[in-house]
């Protein structure tokens, strides 16, 4: 859980705010070809020697796609081969690059974090030795387990979690209890969990009483329906709406997103408990509790600090190296917010980059 390092407390007065997280309490998945072109407004800058670019990329559901040879935005649907297929996609406060699990057409953009460096003082020669990232998924639920460093073992820490299904309808909440069999990734055996599963659309009211269910993941991937209580087998998990949370080499998925055609989205439930195990204590969604599917992850995934009091995200300053092909860029993201209207408003990026 990468895209929020802060007390989800604090981040239910963020839901008033507009567009200070990836916040949307229905989130589905981003559309693939509906980037419009010639939205991106990109500026030489003599003195500085570096293009500066401005994208709106507020839209909770829909990736802006940005390509550094044309300048501007572009559809995804592109080829990746083709000059102005995309090379960055920016939605609310995540960016991918279209590589790794992120690209749609055979992406190969990889990135580096140099970190808070000298932008002008970044060179080619700054790519030597360094470890190009491709673009994963970033799972929100990622904390369900401890490692033992001495037995190398992964258990289950039974904390406890709540999230709508895949619907987008009904909450339910569960914690992961044990796995029998486990052994070396990818092979996690069978997976015991406990869950209550709100069969009335909307409602937050999650009294119990719990039911057990297993999962026989093995090295394979695991699917799990809380409204059937049942492990599935669905015939193509990325269109289905058959399946909740999946598992496989010890990564918890959730239906939405990157991994499926579904609504669902966590909350960390353990974190309003005085025991983070005791599911039975946790009996109602906290009303405007923030949401958060599994997003995609890349070398810029960590790329803002957000300030708890002002609800606001900042620039961290990083300077990032891009390479996508052959060609590297450096790039900086300078700001998360404009002026829309005379009032301010959020993920709209301004960023500066030039080719090496």
């Amino acid at each position: 859980m990468k895209h929020f390092l802060i007390v989800f407390s604090l981040l239910v007065l963020v839901l008033g705010v507009a567009g200070c997280g990836d916040d949307d309490n229905n989130p589905v998945a981003p559309p693939a070809n509906n980037t419009p072109a010639n939205t991106a407004t990109s500026t030489w800058n003599e003195a500085g020697g570096y293009w500066s670019t401005s994208v709106n990329a507020s839209d909770h559901d829909a990736f802006m796609y940005f390509s550094f040879s044309t300048k501007d935005t572009v559809t995804s649907a592109v080829a990746k081969i083709a000059a102005d297929s995309w090379d960055i996609g920016l939605r609310r406060e995540v960016v991918k690059l279209n590589g790794g699990t992120s690209t749609v057409n055979n992406g190969d953009v990889v990135g580096v974090d140099l970190g808070a460096v000298s932008y002008d003082d970044v060179t080619i020669d700054d790519t030597t030795g360094v470890t190009w990232v491709s673009d994963f998924i970033d799972y929100f639920m990622d904390e369900w387990y401890d490692y033992n460093p001495v037995t190398h073992q992964l258990t289950a820490n039974q904390y406890v979690y709540s999230m709508l299904d895949a619907s987008g309808d009904h909450y339910v909440k569960f914690q992961i209890d044990s796995m029998v069999g486990a052994a070396q990734p990818p092979d996690m055996g069978t997976v015991y969990l406990k869950y209550y599963y709100q069969g009335t659309a909307g409602s937050g009211s999650l009294p119990g009483p719990c039911v057990e269910a297993s999962i026989n993941v093995g090295a394979n991937t695991g699917y799990f329906d809380f409204s059937s209580g049942q492990a599935v087998t669905p015939a193509d998990p990325a269109n289905s709406v058959d399946w909740d949370i999946a598992f496989y080499s010890y990564d918890l998925m959730q239906n939405s997103g990157p991994n499926g055609a579904g609504d669902c989205a966590a909350f960390l439930a353990w974190s309003e408990l005085a025991d983070p195990t005791d599911i039975d204590a946790f009996v109602m969604q906290p009303p405007g509790a923030p949401l958060f599917p599994d997003i995609p992850g890349s070398a810029l995934t960590e790329w803002y600090d957000y300030d708890g009091q002002t609800h606001q995200l900042t620039s961290k300053s990083h300077v990032y190296l891009i390479k996508t092909g052959q060609v590297v860029y450096k790039l900086r993201i300078e700001s998360y917010y404009a002026n829309i209207g005379g009032v301010p408003a959020s993920a709209y990026y301004t960023f500066i980059w030039t080719e090496l």
